[in-house]
């Protein structure tokens, strides 16, 4: 509704509301809804937790446990790491950042979290 009210304020005389829709329709099934990012080399790290845990099973005692997964990823390369830790509290989560970084070598200038 609002596009088409910018429209008409450009153009009084054009398309009705529901003629506009339909144009607008087409053009949308036409675009790709996705948008490219350029990160710099070295700039940012993307990190999360995968949503999905594990089950890691004890070889000696049978006893099962669930371990969350850590996903980094640096913004140019799209290079992943990535490994299990039992949850998503500070001190794993910090744990997991400073194993991170060691194996990259080295430390992004910012991370950007999703949580």
């Amino acid at each position: 509704m609002v596009l088409w009210e910018e429209y008409r304020a450009v153009h009084p005389e054009g398309y009705g509301y529901s003629r506009f829709c339909n144009l607008f329709r087409e053009v949308e099934r036409r675009l790709s809804p996705t948008m490219r990012q350029e990160h710099p080399a070295g700039d940012k790290v993307f990190v999360d937790c995968s949503g999905k845990k594990i089950m890691i099973v004890d070889r000696a005692t049978g006893v099962v446990r669930h371990a969350e997964i850590f996903v980094p990823v640096l913004g140019a390369s799209n290079y992943t790491y990535a490994e299990a830790s039992w949850t998503q509290t500070l001190p794993d989560w910090i744990e997991a950042h400073v194993r991170m970084s060691g194996s990259l070598a080295g430390c992004p200038v910012s991370s950007s979290l999703t949580i």
